[in-house]
């Protein structure tokens, strides 16, 4: 509220002026002079009082005191200004005046004139339906119980345009209104008035100026596109998107096929007002199309002049776009492609940070040669190179294991203190910690903290536990064995995978109900005694279910042990030697006929299996349930009885590999969406007398078998070395198991998150009556899409759905599982 009496007003200024001797300016007000004010006398003159006018809400004690001016002080010209910062700086007021009434030559009265901004008592938007009203409140922080801010009103206007504009919808008019509220005291609301026009579709993409490419190509570089007849192409218009079109991808387009002077001359938004449809006009300059010339690398010593160019002149593609599946060379003369220049020098850098060069900048520098008669114009190339020094890991500290023993995680490390840093090795130790299940994920990013004066780094690699042990259970009501029904099933375990925090896994499973009845415990410790060398054991008495095939069940009881020890030399490499002792006992239906040549393995005696096993495995992959990379390779061999008693006498060998490769990275930060290639391979064949042990033999077919023997697109066990056979899973006979086999599978994967990955596979396999007819040109083939999802509770479960081509009736099956396929 401005003073009534404005001539008064302007004589308390008078004053004040001339009580500083005509120092200060004349305005004392809100708005602050821009020009400095003269240097004040030392003294200044001396505040009898403070009194503050036009508060209403706050006291005069408060304004006051947000003044900073106090009775008994001295003022100096330099001082009211400051004192007028202060005030509008709380926030609470529209206007300040600092007035002064004299009561001598040397002092007299100050003045506060203030008027204060109405409290925000509440904020509503008309007429606003594309975007949400609570969102531009509180992203413009627009507060009930606070004083109403101006630019913080300005600030929601500009949000309403932006999120109308990203949405593609048009902005008529937006205004605002200031309204009491029903008790004044709560003071004032807020309306935004806005008027919505139609949605912006754009119907054309129309260029200009462009010679080397059509139309459709660089609309195809685009992400803005226009409406289609799918429902995908709604040709909606998002003003961000258009401006990073212009301003990165159509450039980036133009620079690979060698136009690296072009650029956007302007471009056009016209709008039908009625329809709401929109065409939009795109005038490029191309600029001429450069070949490459010269290439040279300079400064570098650690890597080779020939290793360092190759990452140019050698450029893999393929018709898919993937890193693999072809590979072209670049040379002097052709098409300069820009971004191939700066995958290079990406490649470069990653090499030198690999090798700890923390601080190397390898700079791109391109010359351009002018086009000569009968001569292209040419880009001369030069890789610059700054090595500086290397870096040696000096401290590796974790931080956040509350329950797991650190050694459990400095095991899962690429790297040691004294090693060179390498920044895929942190990477890789980074996933490996992720990929032990026990903290949660999305871990944070790994903190890098170089000491450039030393040359050393120190890594804090940080976790937060979750909880890893779950309990499950289970029932089920009606079916039954024999066709009797009304019977009550169920299952009960629990697993504990970081038992005592020290990475030991304990698990319990009870399965109870007519017909089954299974009990089995297991303990693992991957470092008996605080050594490297890991050990287990486990106890079961496993009544196998088999109302699939409907003749008989298995009883098995027995015992196993397993130790294991690091291979020296070899990284991630762990030999292993174990031993168990289990009796086995078959039961035949009723209905069962024993004897005969196809009698029913039920019909077999009981037998003691008295079992050797030495296995040498690598495991090198990122991740156990969703690697990215990594190696899987594993070779075992077992002896049943013989020398060792028990009944049989027999030998089997297997073999599995498995590599994982990453193909590309969407989206950034610590976790962006991966997409790998995997390709596993498994075979095995059995030598000896095994008639004993029926079940030790092969077949294959669904999910349901074990991770080796699995194929999807086939009915469970429906694969023997007859082929393709259905009546193997009624009626399991002698004849459809085998002494051999041979699985593969390949897979594209996508991993959305820690807990979450989609795949796309084709999987083949067969089985052999014996080694000699191994044939690996005649498998059952099959190809489909699945995915898998880590639950709290019940682990990893999956879904897959399959073609199987070789078939009888070639067709789909759906498999659901536990746990992952590869």
């Amino acid at each position: 509220m401005q003073p009534k009496n404005r001539g008064g007003r302007a004589a308390a200024a008078a004053l004040l002026l001339l009580a500083f001797g005509g120092a200060l300016p004349r305005a004392a007000h809100s708005q602050v002079p821009t020009t400095p004010a003269p240097a004040a006398p030392q003294t200044g003159v001396r505040v009898d009082t403070v009194l503050v006018r036009g508060n209403l809400r706050l006291t005069e004690a408060q304004v006051r005191g947000a003044g900073g001016i106090h009775s008994g002080s001295y003022i100096t010209p330099t001082q009211v200004p400051a004192a007028i910062n202060r005030l509008m700086n709380t926030g609470q007021f529209e206007t300040v005046d600092v007035l002064f009434r004299p009561a001598a030559a040397d002092r007299g009265a100050i003045i506060l004139q203030v008027r204060e901004r109405p409290i925000l008592g509440d904020v509503t938007f008309q007429g606003l339906k594309s975007v949400s009203g609570g969102t531009v409140r509180d992203s413009a922080k627009l507060k009930a119980g606070e004083p109403l801010n101006p630019q913080r009103v300005r600030d929601a206007e500009k949000l309403v345009r932006d999120l109308l504009a990203k949405k593609g919808v048009q902005l008529t008019s937006i205004d605002t209104t200031l309204r009491p509220m029903p008790n004044p005291a709560q003071g004032v609301r807020l309306t935004f008035n806005v008027r919505e026009g139609g949605r912006l579709a754009i119907a054309d993409v129309d260029f200009r100026g462009n010679r080397a490419f059509g139309d459709d190509k660089l609309e195809g570089a685009m992400d803005t596109k226009e409406e289609g007849f799918f429902w995908f192409r709604g040709g909606r218009f998002d003003r961000e998107v258009f401006n990073a079109d212009l301003r990165e991808n159509l450039p980036s387009y133009y620079a690979k096929h060698g136009y690296i002077d072009f650029a956007v001359v302007r471009d056009t938004l016209e709008v039908d007002p009625s329809t709401g449809k929109a065409r939009l006009v795109i005038e490029v300059n191309e600029g001429p199309q450069y070949r490459l010339g010269e290439l040279t690398v300079v400064g570098n010593a650690r890597f080779p002049t020939d290793d360092l160019r190759r990452l140019l002149t050698t450029q893999r593609r393929s018709v898919l776009g993937l890193p693999f599946g072809g590979t072209d060379t670049q040379e002097t003369g052709e098409v300069f492609d820009r971004a191939a220049l700066d995958a290079a020098v990406r490649q470069a850098q990653q090499l030198y940070r690999n090798e700890g060069y923390l601080y190397a900048q390898v700079e791109p520098v391109v010359e351009r040669v002018p086009a000569q008669p009968g001569r292209a114009p040419t880009v001369n190339v030069t890789m610059a190179v700054s090595e500086r020094s290397p870096f040696y890991i000096r401290n590796i500290t974790i931080a956040g294991n509350t329950t797991t023993h650190e050694s459990v995680i400095r095991d899962r490390l690429w790297l040691v203190p004294g090693d060179v840093y390498n920044e895929e090795r942190v990477l890789q130790s980074y996933q490996s910690i992720n990929g032990l299940g026990f903290f949660e994920s999305p871990m944070p990013t790994p903190d890098i903290n170089p000491d450039p004066e030393t040359g050393q780094v120190d890594l804090v690699f940080h976790v937060k536990e979750k909880q890893t042990g779950n309990l499950n259970f289970g029932t089920v009501f009606g079916g039954g064995y024999g066709g009797n029904s009304g019977r009550v099933a169920g299952f009960i375990g629990y697993q504990q995978p970081n038992l005592f925090g020290q990475g030991k896994q304990a698990a319990l499973r009870a399965e109870y109900g007519y017909g089954r009845s299974t009990f089995e415990a297991s303990y693992t410790d991957p470092a008996l005694a605080g050594t490297r060398n890991s050990g287990s054991f486990s106890v079961y008495r496993r009544g196998d279910r088999y109302v699939r095939f409907g003749n008989g069940r298995r009883l098995v009881t027995g015992g196993s042990v397993n130790f294991g020890i690091p291979v020296p030399g070899a990284a991630r490499t762990r030999a292993f030697l174990g031993y168990s002792l289990s009796n086995t006992s078959y039961t035949a239906s009723d209905n069962e006929e024993c004897g005969g040549e196809n009698q029913s393995i039920f019909c077999l005696e009981d037998a003691l299996a008295s079992r050797l096993s030495l296995s040498l495995t690598r495991d090198t992959k990122n991740h156990p349930l969703f690697p990215t990379q990594g190696v899987r390779e594993s070779i075992s061999l077992e002896q049943t009885g013989g020398p060792l008693g028990g009944t049989g006498n027999y030998q089997k060998v297997q073999g599995e590999a498995e590599w994982w490769a990453p193909v590309a990275a969407i989206g950034g930060g610590p976790r962006p969406i991966r997409m790998a290639l995997g390709v596993r391979a498994n075979a095995g064949t059995i030598f000896g007398e095994v008639g004993p042990f029926p079940f030790e033999r092969f077949y294959i077919g669904g999910v349901q078998t074990s991770q080796p023997l699995q194929l999807r697109g086939y009915q469970e066990f429906s694969i023997g070395p007859r082929g393709y056979d259905v009546n193997c899973r009624s009626r399991f006979l002698q004849g459809c198991l085998g002494d051999s086999f041979l699985t593969m599978s390949g897979e594209l994967a996508v991993r959305v998150s820690d807990i979450l990955s989609v795949h796309a596979f084709s999987d083949a396999g067969n089985v052999y009556d014996d080694v000699s007819q191994f044939d690996p040109t005649r498998l059952f083939r099959s190809a489909g899409v699945g995915g898998t999802l880590v639950t709290p509770f019940l682990g990893a479960i999956g879904v897959d759905a399959a073609y199987g081509f070789d078939r009888a009736q070639p067709g789909w099956q759906v498999h659901f599982r536990l746990g992952n396929q590869f």
